[in-house]
């Protein structure tokens, strides 16, 4: 019998994009995300962030905590956050394998919350991957 693998929710990467280097929100981010890309590549900037406390295991913390740390953006950086040509919260969930299905929640307070910062939602479930 193959062996028991939980799916369950990975994290959760703040995916941003736009037509200018966005160094001002790696800025206030700083010792609270961690840097996963920042790269140009045909005149579009991309910027993956992933928050330093990686012990959330619940998507909807993670998301709250993402979102205070929007809330308190100065100026210059909701200037970048709202001249990006997408942003992106990327809920990352493993697969699993014979194991009961995954269940979890993003409430509608929650989905207002994210739809108020200009935000849409994107789901990756990674299939099972040998050890």
């Amino acid at each position: 019998m193959p062996p028991i693998v939980p799916a369950e929710f990975i994290n959760l990467d703040l995916v941003v994009k736009s037509r200018s280097d966005l160094g001002v929100l790696i800025k206030h981010f700083a010792e609270k995300a961690y840097v996963l890309s920042h790269h140009e590549h045909d005149g579009e900037w991309t910027l993956a962030l992933e928050l330093v406390d990686d012990n959330l295991k619940d998507p909807g913390t993670y998301t709250q905590r993402f979102l205070a740390i929007i809330s308190e953006f100065p100026g210059q950086a909701w200037d970048a956050w709202n001249a990006c040509t997408s942003r992106t919260f990327s809920y990352g969930f493993d697969g699993g394998s014979n194991s009961p299905a995954f269940d979890t929640t993003i409430s509608a307070d929650l989905l207002l919350q994210i739809a108020q910062v200009g935000a849409d939602i994107g789901i990756t479930v990674y299939p099972l991957r040998e050890p």
